[in-house]
């Protein structure tokens, strides 16, 4: 890939780990950084919380602030109508039927753990309507002395609260960030990693397959992980290809993984 990336080369650290599932929904993170973090602020829930869950094992005693305006029963409980009248209509069988019912149980309690605090509101700059929220209104629910760590999956509207994420980059010890449409948007995404990289050091990337590349050779969808820089100081050795084996997984289990290099 052209040397303009070089910006996105990940520093070489020996405690990265996964966490949720080996498909979409689970990020690489610094093992040491999720087991002494305090409060997990999540962007994004989807239909997958396979990583909050995994996070919570590995640090029982992490708060987890969840936003996302789209979460609704509804998509649910259609599902297992549609199953219902497919199991009565013998086109599938019990245990499909039980599959749907049980993933919806799964999700019902989630939001009744103790850990988790779910906020219906959308992630926007500036805030418009009473069910958005921004930096400020997210910071202001939390004391200042919590170690943080903020994973950001909202399907494009990232790039609205970059700036304002750095400006709380003293208080965020980890940074997982999903970037969308990097085939229209690769003039904004690269101003945000100039940002970021002011105060964070990337440690990780992934291509999601989900999309496939530009043609200049950037994952239209890349994953990241950032780690402040209080708590790394050597950046002598950078990854420079990628996937990696053994950490990263195809999003999509049924295609091909990205694969790419950046420029040593």
């Amino acid at each position: 890939m052209d040397k303009k990336y070089n910006i996105l080369r990940p520093i070489k650290i020996d405690t990265l780990i996964r966490i949720g599932r080996n498909a979409d929904g689970g990020y690489v993170v610094d093992e040491d950084l999720v087991k002494n973090c305090d409060v997990l602020i999540s962007f994004g829930l989807g239909t997958d919380w396979s990583f909050e869950l995994n996070l919570i094992k590995k640090n029982p005693d992490v708060k987890i602030h969840m936003y996302d305006n789209t979460v609704s029963n509804y998509p649910y409980i259609k599902q297992i109508g549609k199953y219902f009248k497919r199991f009565i209509t013998f086109r599938v069988n019990l245990l499909d039927l039980k599959t749907r019912i049980n993933f919806f149980l799964d999700y019902l309690n989630f939001f009744k753990l103790s850990q988790v605090s779910f906020f219906r509101e959308k992630i926007s700059f500036p805030v418009k309507n009473k069910n958005e929220a921004d930096m400020n209104k997210v910071f202001s629910r939390l004391p200042k002395d919590k170690r943080i760590v903020l994973k950001c999956d909202i399907e494009g509207s990232e790039y609205e609260i970059i700036n304002q994420i750095n400006d709380y980059s003293d208080r965020i010890d980890m940074l997982i960030f999903e970037f969308h449409s990097l085939d229209v948007n690769e003039e904004i995404f690269l101003n945000s990693i100039n940002l970021f990289n002011k105060n964070f050091h990337i440690v990780h990337l992934h291509g999601n397959n989900h999309c496939g590349k530009s043609l200049t050779g950037l994952p239209i969808i890349l994953e990241m992980t950032l780690i402040n820089k209080r708590f790394k100081k050597d950046t002598s050795n950078y990854v420079t290809d990628f996937p990696i084996k053994n950490l990263d997984f195809p999003n999509n289990p049924y295609k091909s993984d990205l694969f790419f290099s950046l420029k040593d």
